[in-house]
């Protein structure tokens, strides 16, 4: 009887996410490569894994141990070798990928990324791969394959891609247009040559990496539509401080942490603070008189976020980098360690804006009051420009306001919402928020479910440039 050959790629890593190549650095899984690694591991449980090989590099050995840690089933013998490593990029090796698309061109690109025999200085081509690598695959791996062995190998894109091109005889030519996805495990059938009889694609569930904060009140506040927002794929929990009471948000807080132990993921909680507005019916304003951009009112809910633990703290009407420096130094006073997110709404914060983000952990694009102070025509421009600044310093930045709005009342949002929160995303946003949809709305739930939605389907078309910084 003749075995299984299970191939994966190793997931996320560091310079993934950054669109880094990588090559033969060493660089650890991100939490979202270590989580979706398990997740891999769940593709295969109903496979015996008999052994197991994977690269010297750590991406690959951590990938290879999350999803032989998720089986139930004896320790798995498990060989590393460098004939599996990714392929070495040389002088390539740190720069990014899209920068350098930008300066190579299209064309010359993708023959450096993709091409049979292109040549790379101080680096390899995959041609070169493929020599070190297939005579490993055919001197240690087919032969436990031939004993009737389901054997794992968990390696790198070229190498893996090196790999398939043998074993289905894969053209020069052809191999270019050849992708070893994220997420993904190959199973094959062999002939005793190696070559492929039978293929089977399993692929991770495809969940957004941008993500979503929705903003929880009356709406949403039971423990059933949690739930369901959650299993959607709610990701941050923001509660607007400007409303609601202390005894409800203490219920709702405690269902999140129920829930996050029944579906198995981490809600982080955000706490937006009033700031210093004016009132005015189902509106507001900023206050321009006031002494100190944190009041009374602001301080007891930092000391509320403290004592219940939550993630974030986001800070209403920035207007310089000491504003945040105060509202560090206030949670830091009830002795916590909230990260803080600077909420971008009024003119003047877009004169020291680099310098808030430098010392903030976060920023919120808040469109709402911004349109207060910037004329509407210049906000998409604002917008577009505060996230690409975001990026360049690696910091989370989110994209809120209106941006599903007319799910308050209907359960499916205008064509021109959908491209809002698509451009968002396609700009560089690391999350998009729900406000009113999801508070007062009449479908929190398919709020959530329709942000989600497109999310995926733009991350799909965007394909290797999407870089998340996660909250």
């Amino acid at each position: 009887m003749v075995g299984k050959l299970i191939i994966a790629r190793h997931h996320e890593s560091e310079w993934n996410r950054l669109g880094k190549w990588t090559g033969n650095r060493d660089r650890h899984l991100t939490d979202y490569g270590f989580e979706k690694s398990k997740e891999m591991g769940f593709l295969i449980k109903d496979l015996p894994v008999d052994c197991a090989f994977a690269s010297m590099q750590v991406r690959s050995i951590e990938t290879l141990s999350c999803m032989l840690g998720v089986r139930e089933q004896d320790e798995v013998p498990t060989e590393h070798s460098k004939a599996l490593n990714e392929r070495d990029y040389g002088i390539y090796t740190g720069k990014n990928k899209w920068e350098m698309e930008n300066t190579l061109g299209e064309e010359e690109f993708k023959k450096l990324r993709r091409g049979w025999n292109c040549p790379i200085g101080d680096g390899e081509s995959l041609k070169m791969v493929y020599d070190r690598s297939v005579p490993f695959f055919l001197e240690n791996i087919l032969p436990k394959v031939k004993e009737g062995k389901n054997v794992l190998v968990v390696a790198h894109g070229n190498s893996l891609r090196a790999l398939i091109k043998y074993i289905e005889n894969i053209s020069e030519e052809g191999i270019a247009d050849v992708e070893m996805p994220f997420g993904a495990v190959i199973i094959y059938d062999l002939d005793s040559d190696g070559h492929m009889l039978h293929k089977e694609i399993r692929q991770v569930k495809s969940f957004s990496k941008a993500q979503i904060v929705a903003t929880i009140g009356p709406a949403s506040g039971s423990f059933n539509t949690l739930r369901d927002m959650i299993e959607n794929q709610l990701d941050v929990a923001r509660f607007n401080f400007s409303w609601g009471e202390v005894n409800s948000r203490l219920e709702q807080i405690g269902f999140i942490r129920q829930l996050e132990k029944t579906c198995n993921r981490r809600i982080p909680i955000m706490v937006d603070l009033p700031g210093p507005r004016i009132q005015k019916k189902d509106s507001h304003t900023y206050n321009p008189n006031t002494s100190s951009l944190l009041t009374e009112e602001d301080k007891e809910s930092i000391k509320f976020a403290v004592e219940q633990n939550a993630d974030y703290i986001a800070v209403s009407f920035v207007g310089g980098p000491e504003d945040i420096e105060q509202c560090r130094g206030i949670i830091k006073g009830f002795s916590g360690n909230q990260k803080i997110i600077a909420k971008i709404e009024r003119a003047v914060a877009l004169e020291s804006l680099d310098e808030i983000i430098a010392v903030t952990d976060a920023i919120m694009v808040a469109r709402g009051d911004m349109g207060n102070e910037i004329p509407l025509e210049q906000i998409p421009f604002v917008q577009a420009d505060i996230i690409k600044r975001c990026k360049e310093a690696g910091k989370p930045v989110i994209t809120a306001t209106q941006m599903l709005l007319s799910m308050v009342e209907h359960p499916t949002p205008t064509r021109a919402e959908v491209t809002d929160v698509a451009n968002a995303i396609l700009e560089g946003s690391d999350a998009v928020m729900l406000s009113e949809e999801s508070a007062n709305g009449k479908y929190p739930v398919l709020a959530v479910a329709m942000m989600e939605k497109i999310a995926v389907e733009v991350e799909r078309h965007m394909g290797d440039n999407v870089h998340i910084n996660h909250l």
